[in-house]
């Protein structure tokens, strides 16, 4: 299954202010805390993100514009030209470009980072710190740092930027081990989204010709 960074990946510098100096500043749970405690009030979310891929060696960057639904366990996130639809049971990843959708039983390992439970994974995953504060979009953010306890991981540090007043993510920044930096921005977030149960699963009868692997046990 597609780990959320895989699509949700990005950022990172280094520490940050002399008051964050210290893994798992209380200062820095307690406002991820709170951010957890806002989406999770959440029934349903639509949101709409930006993912800027840069890579060593080359000038140039690679924008992408994406979709991510979320209703509690499920998800939509589409990005490209590939669509993923889960309802708790199955994971559907629909290839656009050469109609083909292949199915896989869904099978949450704790220990990837999924639209799901990006939001509390740094619970028991990540030492966090704080690192200042900084204006994304003209809005005042929180900057937190997340480095993940398990080095075998193929990120080293996640930075987030999180809106001081409505308490959700507005800019993820995920640095990879071999140079590559990924930066996701939230365009625009819809926390209202009235969402039907039938809308996480992928409907082949939409996708006329599609061809499915069904990979299910």
């Amino acid at each position: 299954m597609i780990q959320l960074f895989s699509f949700f990946t990005f950022f990172l510098s280094l520490f940050g202010l002399q008051s964050g100096n210290q893994l798992n500043d209380p200062k820095a749970k307690t406002i991820l805390d709170a951010v957890s405690k806002t989406y999770k009030s959440y029934n349903a979310i639509e949101a709409g993100f930006s993912l800027t891929t840069n890579n060593p060696g080359q000038n140039k960057s690679t924008v992408q514009n994406g979709n991510v639904f979320l209703k509690g366990e499920k998800y939509k996130l589409s990005l490209g030209k590939q669509i993923i639809y889960c309802d708790k049971q199955s994971v559907w990843t629909y290839l656009k470009d050469i109609n083909e959708v292949q199915i896989n039983d869904y099978e949450p390992n704790k220990e990837d980072i999924t639209p799901s439970n990006m939001f509390t994974i740094y619970q028991n995953d990540f030492n966090y710190m704080m690192n200042g504060e900084e204006a994304v979009d003209k809005t005042s953010c929180t900057v937190i740092d997340l480095m993940p306890k398990d080095k075998s991981k193929p990120f080293f540090k996640v930075r987030i930027w999180i809106d001081k007043n409505a308490k959700y993510i507005k800019r993820m920044k995920v640095f990879d081990k071999n140079g590559t930096l990924y930066t996701y921005s939230v365009t625009s977030f819809n926390s209202k989204a009235n969402l039907e149960d039938s809308f996480f699963k992928f409907d082949a009868a939409k996708h006329p010709g599609v061809h499915v692997e069904d990979l299910r046990m």
